[in-house]
């Protein structure tokens, strides 16, 4: 049985009652695009945005508070674990002496990862550990190795991701761990249901079903709030005031549609290549390496389906005009994020035949 399965067994038996909702767009004070999450067209990244630990914790003093994350999701046509582990010195600000302070983090627990299919599933977990020397420093060195794995260029670290995921899976067996609240989500890229993969926010309470009315709830400033009940963001301009007595995670998922272009260094170093062949009028080479730089665009796991074609298509425009226009002076270090500012261009049945060609060879999402 995987840890993922070990985890979801922990979650039924173990997880104390708790409240798990979606906040409605309604209820958030700024405005964001809430419909669906369309397959190859977006790139999400999940957010810790606020945390808050009630009073009468034994933490602190015999137990450590461990924040652990795992996101799993189609990439490179492969499913991919992400692991996230915060301990200590990532909740240095909860002490046992300001417990049910509200600590606000904005924390990428995930990269900003492209979805083109399948499901997005979701554990995150608050646990306590048995409080030691020892403890903390396996807590530390496992925290600062899932560190790593937030960047926009996944591919890059993804053999990083097992050792940790294993490590944490030894840490919550050799620690003691205790979950002591817990999120568990699937979303879906289909449209229907309430597990539909969206932008928004997403909170975890340790509190009973019927303790804390949803329709009060709301976010003001990315913190979770107790306001007017009602859908027109009346809680923005009345009194609100932060949710006291209960420990509760607030989680963001982000969609963007852009990737961070310029963490794309081997397309990056490719069309350099290109433009400096072109430069000096060996159009034969600038052409063999935009073939390349084609095949390498198809093959990242990193970008969107969408992304592939339209980023083919600026690529060969720009080489294009700089093969036209630049045939003296230095060449300047190209910028993908200028490249893929340009308007998106249309696609002619040639174009669309040779992508075609592409995504069957070479596109394993």
């Amino acid at each position: 049985m995987s840890f993922w399965d070990d985890f979801s067994q922990i979650f039924a038996r173990d997880a104390r009652k708790h409240k798990a909702l979606f906040l409605d767009p309604q209820r958030v004070d700024v405005e964001y695009d809430a419909n669906p999450i369309k397959e190859g067209e977006a790139y999400c990244r999940l957010w810790l945005v606020e945390m808050c630990l009630s009073k009468g914790w034994e933490l602190f003093k015999t137990r450590y508070p461990v924040v652990h994350s795992v996101m799993r999701f189609i990439h490179g046509g492969e499913t991919v674990t992400i692991p996230y582990l915060a301990g200590p010195g990532f909740l240095k600000e909860l002490t046992e002496d300001n417990l049910d302070r509200i600590i606000q983090y904005n924390h990428p627990l995930t990269p900003l990862f492209p979805f083109n299919r399948g499901l997005v599933e979701l554990q995150a977990g608050l646990f306590s550990m048995v409080a030691s020397d020892q403890m903390a420093k396996f807590i530390t060195a496992l925290g600062r190795f899932s560190q790593l794995l937030p960047v926009p260029q996944l591919s890059a670290v993804l053999s990083v991701a097992d050792p940790v995921y294993r490590g944490i899976e030894d840490l919550l067996e050799v620690g003691g761990g205790r979950l002591e609240l817990g999120y568990q989500q699937t979303f879906d890229g289909a449209i229907g249901g309430s597990n539909y993969l969206r932008t928004g926010y997403f909170v975890a309470i340790l509190a009973e079903e019927q303790e804390i009315a949803e329709s009060t709830l709301c976010i003001v400033n990315d913190s979770l709030r107790i306001g007017a009940p009602g859908k027109a963001k009346e809680f923005v301009t009345h009194h609100h005031w932060p949710l006291e007595g209960y420990s509760y995670m607030l989680f963001r998922l982000e969609r963007r549609t852009s990737q961070d272009w310029e963490s794309l260094t081997d397309i990056k170093d490719l069309v350099y290549k290109a433009q400096e062949a072109a430069s000096k009028g060996d159009y034969q080479q600038a052409n063999n390496i935009l073939t390349a730089v084609k095949i390498a665009v198809f093959r990242s796991p990193d970008l969107t389906r969408f992304d592939k074609r339209q980023m083919v298509l600026k690529i060969t425009e720009e080489l294009h005009e700089w093969g036209l226009e630049s045939t003296k002076g230095p060449v300047p270090q190209p910028s993908l994020y200028s490249i893929m500012q340009r308007a998106a261009l249309p696609v002619d049945a040639k174009t669309e035949a040779e992508f075609a060609a592409l995504e069957a060879v070479f596109d394993v999402d």
